[in-house]
């Protein structure tokens, strides 16, 4: 069941939190529309007074320039240009007068020769006067005159009268070499300077400049553009704004007189950055960087950002169509959004009052919407708890949740049916039984009148469940109508009124006509899409809508129905297929060497009946133990798979008979047989020379030898069937044999495989003949352990067995001195690993919940009761019955069987004995002995696999019932 989350709230707080924030929102957005509309205006309004303020700065030099440029315009084709002389020249003293009247914002009036002369006629202002030396004081204009070499100055009155005339031997002034002079010679009409300082009053200013008609002279005049500091100074401002006029390289031209520096120290005009403000610093750091800013559209607004974070809105255009110059107004944001800024705190100030007024209205409102889906919501937890009895559909006056509480009504009519099939259907266990109640709960579930359950068998379809009016009906009378019902492996569903004419024609065998009806047949499909069976139900007469809703269940149910049937059949096939593959592994295994036999599938069967034995007792220490039928299979699976692990045990180990029997290479047999055929043919040819008296002699005197040898060869051969216990002296007597030594003269090396060659020792190889022992233990007769064949000694499985270095020990005196049987460690310990292997490879398989015991049970038939198995010394108390009855059915199996080469079964007599020597060493189980005895299984199974000369019942009688054999039995019980 979900739990409900921490954050989750009523619906009506929803609904009134939807209005709260629709009414937020709103007012929010209105807000925020009014604060950029504010904003927006004040741009606009920034951007207006922007506009107004270029064009009357425009306007301005617009106006200091017209008659300045007309005056030239009159000059250039006057007589000044031709004027040789300064006397000459002073005739047009008061015409040049009369243009420096014209605006105070001019300086000077001049013009270059093309001799090098120079006349200038120069207002005396203040500043002109503070940078002249004594001049006198009536004087208003100043004659500057450079002619054929001689320098003047000439002070006149502004009656033009001269008052003093003073030579200037060092006033050197050539025209030529100034910019003003250059551009008028090389372009055509009235040029203008960029601004620069004058050299004179260190004003600022600009030079307008033209060649004569005769090209004799370049008349310029100097025109100040101080005025439009005072005049930016005069405009109504605000405080906050900054107004600067520049041209295109950032030399500042004009700005408020009171941030203009001293241009008295300066040798040229500042820039932007002089005024000593962040946002003109920037802008001419953006000038510098961009130089296409200034070449965008006539007007340009962007954003500056300081460093101190001061975002700055800048205007910027040019002072008018084609001019040098270019104006910026620069305003900060914060001062240009603070009214808008205050007009929206009003408003959210008054948003904020009005839904705090609206706050009971829409609580109320929500409230009485959520009050029917409440009602709804109890209705769905009771439906949650399974709960699907009847209960009245709330009242609404909104028709979508009244739809959804008619709906709810009907699902849960819907669900009452579904659920009570379902858990019918999960309750059984049996396939018949599967099948007859998904037949009666979906003809009751449907309200049904009768109904016939196909399935698909034999690649046909047979009649496995009828029912007609409540009545079983035979199967045989129900057959499959194919003309009928074959649609249905191309179509989802058949639906047909059924008719008088119809009934005679498909159900005739259901019985007589019972009226209009509807034939419903709802096809079967399991995951794959495929037709496994059909559903044939006999509706009663209906509406659509009814009829729809009808099919719509029995399509439900059909569904759960073919789900049920198909994991039915699936989990049987995959029981099948499991046991099948199982049996075929244990077979594997025993036809793998004729060594284990029908082991692997014996066991299973005497463990089934111990097994059963125990739980059939009323009394003693198995009184409690039962098995349900998942136990039942795990102990199956797990008797068919004890011995799984023996796959990985090679066959030469298991059916080794001998000592020295293993895989080799027969090259080393061969090459023996070429040392023999090479002392033959030596033995023949010193034989050959010897008179036949010596030879007989000879033959004389090796007889001893022989025969010791041989007697030695005989006691080897003994040593090598592993039947008799190696005592000390017979490890001596080896030991002295191994010691005769033989003579090799063919290279050990040849012909050996890589791998045996890899286990000869590094270096060359000896000098031969080499002199070699009888029985030697080589290094190559190590074989070593891979990596992932050693245990760690905390291994994840917990198997404490100590795990041999090598993997083999093929040394011919190492396996010679074993001593007991034909097996070295190293082959003991590989036949032991198959256990380890077992319980490694079922631990990897995933088993389900009731089979999770299979290793545990499998791998425990090698454990002792006193802890000193293998492979996990587990003591009797950590092991379960199960595994400790598969330790008594392994041992009375291995001791009977009669189907290995290396030994005969045992009689049950015999195995009975060694077993209860085995219960006295606390090998077995002594409680489960006790039961195996009592319960009779051992005979139960003599009968059954071993042969009668096997089953000697009366030594089994006299053992069981003589008074040690008694004893012992008696004192099994813990």
């Amino acid at each position: 069941m979900t739990k409900s989350k921490l954050n989750c709230r009523p619906f009506y707080v929803h609904i009134a939190t939807l209005f709260i924030l629709l009414f937020s929102l709103l007012g929010g957005l209105l807000i925020v529309l009014q604060y950029q509309q504010g904003m927006q205006q004040g741009q606009e309004h920034e951007r207006q007074s922007f506009l107004q303020y270029r064009e009357q700065l425009a306007l301005t030099l617009k106006l200091n320039e017209r008659p300045a440029r007309m005056s030239l315009s009159l000059l250039r084709s006057g007589q000044l240009a031709a004027m040789p002389d300064l006397e000459a020249r002073l005739t047009y003293l008061p015409q040049l007068a009369e243009v420096l009247g014209n605006s105070s914002s001019y300086g000077a009036i001049y013009a270059g020769y093309q001799n090098g002369d120079f006349f200038l006629v120069r207002k005396l202002t203040k500043r002109a006067r503070e940078r002249l030396d004594q001049a006198p004081p009536a004087s208003t204009l100043l004659v500057q005159s450079l002619s054929q070499g001689q320098g003047e100055f000439l002070y006149f009155d502004k009656r033009l009268h001269l008052l003093e005339r003073r030579l200037m031997p060092d006033y050197s002034f050539d025209p030529r070499s100034r910019d003003w002079y250059k551009e008028a010679r090389w372009q055509n009409g009235i040029i203008a300077t960029h601004p620069y300082l004058f050299f004179t009053t260190r004003e600022p200013g600009m030079t307008l400049a033209v060649e004569s008609d005769d090209r004799q002279a370049v008349i310029g005049l100097d025109m100040g553009v101080e005025g439009l500091s005072a005049q930016i100074g005069s405009l109504s401002l605000p405080s906050h704004c900054q107004l600067v006029l520049f041209d295109e390289m950032g030399t500042l031209l004009a700005a408020d007189p009171k941030r203009l520096p001293s241009f008295d120290q300066l040798s040229r005009l500042p820039t932007l950055s002089a005024l000593a403000s962040p946002v003109l610093t920037l802008l001419q750091q953006q000038i510098a960087t961009h130089p296409t800013l200034l070449h965008g559209p006539d007007e340009q607004t962007f954003t500056l950002t300081t460093a101190d974070k001061n975002d700055w809105l800048v205007n910027l255009s040019p002072l008018g169509e084609g001019s040098p110059f270019y104006i910026a107004l620069l305003a900060p944001m914060e001062a240009l959004t603070a009214q808008a800024r205050h007009e929206a705190l009003q408003n959210l100030i008054l948003t904020l009052a009005g839904l705090l007024l609206l706050l009971p209205i829409i609580w109320l409102v929500a409230r009485q919407t959520a009050a029917p889906l409440l009602a709804l919501t109890q209705e769905a937890k009771l439906i949650q708890h399974f709960d699907f009895s009847e209960r009245k559909v709330p009242d609404t006056p909104i028709q979508e949740i009244d739809d959804l509480a008619r709906t709810m009504s009907g699902m849960r009519l819907t669900l009452g049916n579904f659920m009570n099939m379902g858990r019918a259907l999960s309750a059984e266990r049996r396939f018949d039984s599967l099948l007859n109640r998904i037949l009666h709960e979906t003809v009751a579930a449907a309200q049904a009148e009768g109904g016939c359950l196909y399935l698909a068998q034999d690649k046909q379809m047979t009649a496995v469940q009828a029912l007609w009016q409540q009545q079983p009906i035979p199967c045989e009378r129900v057959r499959w109508q194919e003309a009928l019902l074959g649609g249905l492996y191309h179509t989802e569903r058949l639906s047909l009124p059924l008719d008088e004419e119809h009934w005679q024609q498909y159900l005739a065998d259901w019985g007589p006509f019972p009226g209009p009806h509807q034939l419903l047949a709802e096809p079967l499909y399991n995951h794959r899409q495929e037709l496994i069976g059909c559903l044939l139900l006999i509706l009663p007469r209906c509406s659509a809508a009814e009829l729809a809703s009808r099919i719509s269940l029995i399509e439900a149910l059909a569904g759960m129905s073919a789900s049920a049937i198909e994991n039915q059949r699936l989990l049987e096939e995959q029981k099948q297929l499991l046991e099948a593959f199982i049996e075929l592994i244990a077979g594997a295994i025993d036809a793998k060497s004729p060594y284990t036999g029908g082991h692997c599938q014996r066991v299973p069967e005497l463990t089934r009946m111990l097994t059963q034995a125990a739980c059939s007792q009323q009394q003693g220490p198995f009184a409690d133990f039962r098995l349900n039928e998942e136990e039942w299979e795990a102990i199956h699976i797990a008797s068919w798979l004890h011995d799984c692990g023996k796959v990985t045990t090679p066959e030469f180990v298991v059916d080794k008979a001998t000592k020295l029997e293993t895989i080799y290479d027969r090259i080393h047999e061969i090459r023996t047989r070429f040392e023999v055929l090479k002392r033959d043919a030596y033995i023949e040819a010193l034989t050959s020379r010897l008179p036949a008296q010596e030879r007989q002699a000879c033959q004389d005197a090796v007889a001893p030898l022989w025969s010791t040898l041989d007697e030695e060869f005989a006691f080897v051969a003994e040593c090598n069937l592993g039947g008799e216990w190696m005592a000390p002296e017979k490890l001596a007597r080896l030991d002295a044999i191994a010691g005769r030594t033989w003579l090799r003269t063919l290279d050990d090396r040849l012909g050996v495989s890589r791998e045996e060659l890899k286990r000869h020792p590094d270096g060359a190889a000896p000098t031969l003949p080499h002199l070699e022992s009888l029985l030697a233990d080589k290094p190559e007769h190590l074989i070593p352990r891979p990596k992932q064949d050693k245990l760690a000694e905390h291994n994840p499985w917990g198997f404490k067995v100590k795990v041999p270095p090598q993997l083999y020990n093929r040394g011919e005196r190492y396996n010679l001195a074993i001593s007991r049987g034909t097996l070295t460690e190293e082959e003991r310990y590989k036949i032991n690993d198959h256990i380890v292997q077992t319980i490694r490879m079922l631990e990897r398989l995933p088993f389900p919940q009731h089979l999770r015991k299979v290793p545990e049970i499998a791998g425990g038939h090698h454990e002792r009761m006193d802890g000193k198995g293998y492979p996990r010394q587990l003591q009797g108390s950590q092991m379960s019955i199960p595994a400790r009855i598969m330790a008594i059915a392994d041992v009375f199996e291995a001791l009977t069987a009669s189907d290995r080469p290396y030994k005969s079964g045992k009689t049950v007599s015999e195995a009975l004995t060694i077993m209860l020597r085995m219960v006295e060493e606390h090998h077995i189980d002594p409680a489960l002995f006790t039961l195996f005895i009592e319960s009779g299984v051992w005979r139960d199974y003599a009968e059954q696999f071993l042969s009668p000369a096997q089953l000697d019942e009366a030594q089994c009688q006299a053992l069981l019932t003589g008074s040690v054999g008694s004893a012992k039995v008696s004192n099994l019980s813990p």
